[in-house]
């Protein structure tokens, strides 16, 4: 069973990569010889569903059904058919069908006034005693597992992808929260028939740099042949991380797959401030880590399935472009006449990162950003989407008083905005990024111009 990407077409029916998603199937219960009596076969399709359902816009799938496909175990073509009850069969029992079995969990607060944004973790890792690099695996590690001793993860955001100069986090209290997917508990080899317990896991800010192609138990990172350890195996606190706890989640004994969160806001505001800071969080068992027990497994940036790997969500303001009231004043005319009363006016504003698109188009014609219209030497007009400008005013009726002025007093009129956008967007021709040298044709003829101009 694979998901369907779109209708088909064809002589020879749907083509994999085109029509159907062959890398994202589900596997039904084989048949090893034609069954004498009709029965049931099933199908997990749960990491199908994970594609279809997933907010991460880039890997979501169209949810257009399924594709059923014939595979014999050989890789041959099938040399018969598998007929199935459809769902116009007439005995209701015999209908196919679907179950879903779901956890309810409660989602972070969501951002329903601000925008909600995803963004990628740029290292993930684990640590244990094994004193081995795994910061290429598929799993990150909490707990313990007896033999193998404690295990933590740390994971690393890059806030240099963050605009921190143009947007502003929605809320100062629970704006950004990790995403981690637990796949569930597992012991370490060789079995020493740890007990499985709850565990509460909790984050603290990493006070050190670290590389997850060198951390180890006793290494955070390695500087040419310069190996930057730990303060102490495992890393010490006060030194190699915060004692204060960032946040917690707790996992209980015999929990399922599912998702949880982290609020990381306190510790994303601190490196907002200070970028030099970010060195990401560790998480690690703070009830009983000494304790054997299983080590619970996460997906880590590695996995091979894009739909449980860890990111932030980040709830920032929304991009505006709105007016603001500027402080009241008198308004003047060209003759020196002067308004009776002070007037509000306003003007156009740019709020978190609103109209900042395509920035470094303007740069390539060695424009200034921050204009409201672009010509090229060809006279054609470019726009950057840098400014925000009024969309619709409404004229207001403003007394002027021209008192000692070759005038009489009169009513002016001046505009309010009533709303605002970004100005229109217009692509740079790929083909000419920057004014090329002219050509030995162009120079004579340029020459011949001026010349006949001259006289």
């Amino acid at each position: 069973s694979s998901g369907i990407n779109a209708e088909y077409g064809g002589d020879k029916g749907p083509i994999a990569g085109i029509d159907y998603v062959s890398t994202v199937n589900a596997k039904f219960n084989k048949l090893h010889r034609n069954p004498d009596t009709g029965r049931w076969l099933q199908a997990v399709t749960t990491t199908i569903a994970r594609y279809i359902f997933t907010e991460l816009d880039d890997i979501r799938m169209a949810n257009n059904g399924f594709l059923l496909r014939y595979v014999t175990e050989s890789g041959n073509p099938a040399t018969s058919f598998v007929t199935f009850d459809s769902p116009a069969f007439p005995d209701p029992e015999f209908k196919p069908f679907m179950d879903i079995c779901y956890i309810p969990f409660t989602r972070p607060v969501p951002c329903t006034e601000g925008q909600l944004v995803y963004y990628d973790l740029s290292a993930d890792t684990y640590i244990a005693k094994d004193g081995q690099v795994h910061g290429s695996e598929e799993h990150l590690f909490i707990g313990n597992s007896g033999w193998d001793g404690p295990a933590r993860s740390l994971v690393d955001f890059d806030i240099f992808t963050f605009n921190t100069e143009l947007t502003a986090l929605h809320n100062d209290a629970e704006s950004v929260y990790l995403r981690l997917w637990y796949e569930g508990a597992e012991m370490a080899k060789p079995y020493n028939d740890p007990r499985q317990m709850e565990r509460i896991l909790a984050a603290h800010k990493v006070l050190k740099t670290w590389s997850d192609s060198h951390a180890t138990s006793k290494v955070a990172s390695v500087s040419g042949n310069q190996k930057n350890r730990w303060d102490a195996e495992m890393m010490e606190e006060l030194t190699d991380y915060d004692p204060e706890v960032i946040a917690s989640d707790t996992i209980s004994e015999g929990e399922d797959e599912h998702n949880i969160y982290f609020n990381l806001t306190s510790v994303f505001k601190d490196w907002m401030n200070d970028r030099t800071s970010a060195h990401g969080v560790v998480i690690k068992d703070s009830q009983h880590e000494s304790v054997p027990g299983y080590f619970l497994k996460f997906a880590s940036l590695n996995n091979p399935d894009p739909t449980v790997r860890p990111y932030l969500m980040v709830c920032q303001k929304k991009p505006i472009c709105e007016p603001e009231d500027q402080d009241p004043m008198p308004v003047y005319d060209a003759d020196g006449c002067v308004s009776t009363t002070n007037v509000t006016l306003n003007y156009c504003i740019a709020k978190n990162g609103a109209c900042s698109g395509m920035e470094d188009s303007a740069t390539n014609y060695d424009y200034m950003t921050g204009v409201s219209a672009l010509w090229d030497e060809f006279h054609v007009l470019r726009t950057f989407c840098k400014c925000c400008t009024d969309a619709a005013a409404e004229r207001i009726r403003v007394p002027m008083n021209c008192e000692g002025q070759d005038k009489s007093d009169y009513d002016n009129y001046v505009n309010y905005i009533t709303s605002c956008e970004c100005q229109k967007c217009e692509e740079v021709s790929s083909k000419r990024k920057k004014r090329a040298v002219p050509s030995k044709t162009r120079l004579l003829l340029r020459s011949a111009l001026k010349s006949m101009l001259r006289k």
